[in-house]
């Protein structure tokens, strides 16, 4: 994200963006379990010619180098790990701290007497005071929704649900759009910084105007699942009224320039602001979801999904213009120059979770993931693409910075494709971005933009350090389940919304929103038995009817159920 600070070196930060590579054408162009031994420690700090050995045996590198707050630890080979040891600690710790700030040490904002995440977009590092920079409640909502419900999943921690809960009603009271407007009943994208009310940036963005992808952003992360995770049908109805509102906005003259729905439009009168925008896998996601659960016009979702995917996949999959996301990005009349690496990420990330969407899901994701490593993983302002092995990624072309939370965007995507193709190097790749990524949280939950950014603007986002970080960990520890603590019980990836957890001492308890759904985990000890619905499943070898698998290497318990939402796995007594 771009701040204050950064209004007159937009053009500078352009100039530093590598050249396009085209490669396709046509179309134009802690909390842990409750188990938990650990939460981590700080790698070795001090320094020598020769470099320092941890606890792990990692070593610090030899001229003593440091990453925002911590010391650079690499393993043998050199290659980059994490500060927090032992590893397997690493994103399990930064997410705790990244949620533990929120959580405990945000301030009231004196001006509205609300918590300062409610009415701004960045927080001073030292008082945790917010900026003056506008807020962008939609997307940070969303963002903070989606990594709320999978921590909650991962450490029983409901605190995060309630905080996003308060932020949801929020946006509900004080951010939806009037009965009048064209774009009715759906959530204001910005507002002016302190704000109660949304709606009203006229800095950047505009008065009246909103972002219809934040509308399928927000409608499935924020509305949709926490109508699943709380059963509160006001969330349902909300989500409802955002794919009504993207069904009857949906334009039929599409074209390589002409999206779906433009990126910004005025919301009263459904003109046209700035006319295209490429990140249309939110609202596809959305309309999803609710065709499957059979809510709304289902039969309007389903016309409208199939026409976006067309686009989509015809256009900004074959000519590279993937633009438009960031909201303090001004309008402007060049609507194809500001490429960013969000739209691309999140549609690969979509294809990996959805191969069955596309028998070419793998050609596709392997062609975006190096899309976004050509073009966003160059040296910038001072910080290397490739540190110690890391790849580290841009933002956008105009904002040119090296971030955390892309660059565990780009680590989490990698290791979902690792997971699902057997890659090793993409694995690798994954590994190491996400450990670059773990460097920007610091010890008081503060968690860095990234460092040449952060030099010249010391404002931390609620978005990029928090909701569009921790839930890039949170998926590629549910893709390696190594990468999850040893020896503590966390649930890491689920296909359904796990509504309700509770790590026992002995047990693990969860609801999940569908009867149907596998659950991946890692474990303390061996399970005794687990059931579904009160009834006993068998052990198996596989996971391909109801029952479940362990593996007593890795400590990895898979459990599939078919007929049931209450899940209980009973674990071997530790001594």
């Amino acid at each position: 994200m771009s701040s204050q600070n950064q209004c007159s070196r937009r053009v500078s930060m352009a100039l530093m963006g590598a050249p396009l590579v085209l490669w396709l054408s046509g179309c134009g162009g802690g909390g842990g379990g409750s188990t938990r031994t650990s939460t981590g420690s700080v790698g070795s700090t001090s320094s020598g010619s020769g470099g320092t050995s941890s606890a792990d045996g990692l070593t610090q590198t030899p001229t003593g180098e440091t990453l925002d707050t911590h010391a650079v630890l690499v393993d043998a080979s050199g290659e980059l790990m994490s500060w927090v040891t032992p590893q397997d600690h690493a994103y399990d710790r930064v997410s705790f701290l990244s949620w533990d700030l929120l959580l405990n040490r945000i301030p009231l904002d004196p001006a509205n007497g609300l918590k300062v995440y409610f009415t701004h977009s960045e927080y001073d590092p030292s008082t945790l005071a917010g900026s003056s920079w506008p807020n962008n409640p939609a997307g940070k909502n969303a963002m903070l929704a989606e990594s709320a419900a999978l921590y909650h999943a991962y450490s029983g921690n409901s605190a995060v649900i309630d905080l996003v809960r308060a932020l949801l009603d929020h946006q509900l009271q004080y951010g939806t759009t009037p009965s009048t407007h064209v774009w009715a009943h759906v959530p204001w994208s910005t507002a002016e910084a302190s704000s109660i009310p949304y709606g009203g940036d006229t800095l950047r963005e505009g008065a009246g105007v909103l972002e219809p992808d934040k509308v399928g952003e927000l409608g499935l992360h924020g509305y949709l699942r926490f109508w699943q995770i709380t059963a509160d049908v006001r969330y349902r109805d909300a989500a409802i009224a955002c794919a009504d509102a993207l069904v009857k906005n949906l334009r039929s003259n599409t074209t390589a320039s002409r999206s779906p729905w433009p990126f910004r439009v005025n919301a009263q009168s459904g003109a046209s602001v700035e006319d295209y925008g490429s990140h249309v896998i939110a609202p596809i996601r959305l309309f999803d979801e609710l065709v499957r659960l059979n809510l709304g016009d289902v039969a309007g979702y389903s016309a409208a999904r199939e026409a976006v995917w067309t686009w989509l996949m015809a256009c900004p999959m074959v000519n590279g213009r993937w633009t438009q996301y960031f909201e303090d990005v001004a309008p402007g009349s060049d609507l194809f120059g500001n490429l960013n690496q969000y739209a691309p990420g999140q549609t690969a990330r979509y294809l990996l979770e959805h191969p069955e969407r596309d028998a070419a899901w793998k050609t596709k994701a392997a062609a975006l993931i190096s899309f976004i490593e050509t073009r966003f993983g160059g040296d910038a302002a001072g910080d290397p693409g490739l540190f110690h092995g890391a790849r580290t990624l841009s933002e956008q072309t105009l904002y040119f910075y090296k971030m955390a939370s892309h660059t565990s965007r780009f680590g989490a995507v990698n290791a979902l494709y690792a997971a699902a193709t057997g890659d090793a190097a993409a694995k690798d790749k994954a590994f190491r971005s996400l450990n670059w990524a773990t460097y920007m949280a610091r010890d008081n939950g503060t968690v860095n933009e990234g460092p040449a950014e952060s030099r010249q603007n010391p404002f931390m986002w609620f978005t990029d350090g928090h909701g569009d970080y921790v839930r890039h960990f949170m998926i590629a520890m549910g893709a390696f389940p190594e990468w999850a603590p040893a020896g503590e019980n966390h649930l890491l990836r689920s296909s359904s919304v796990v509504r309700a957890i509770n790590y026992a001492a002995d047990s693990i308890s969860y609801d999940t929103f569908d009867a149907a759904s596998t659950e991946v985990l890692r474990v303390n000890s061996p399970p005794q038995g687990v059931s579904a619905g009160g009834l006993a499943l068998a052990q198996r070898a596989d996971v391909n009817a109801a029952g479940w698998t362990y593996d007593s290497a890795s400590g990895v318990l898979k459990v599939r159920h078919d007929s049931a939402t209450n899940i209980r796995v009973v674990l071997t007594a530790r001594v």
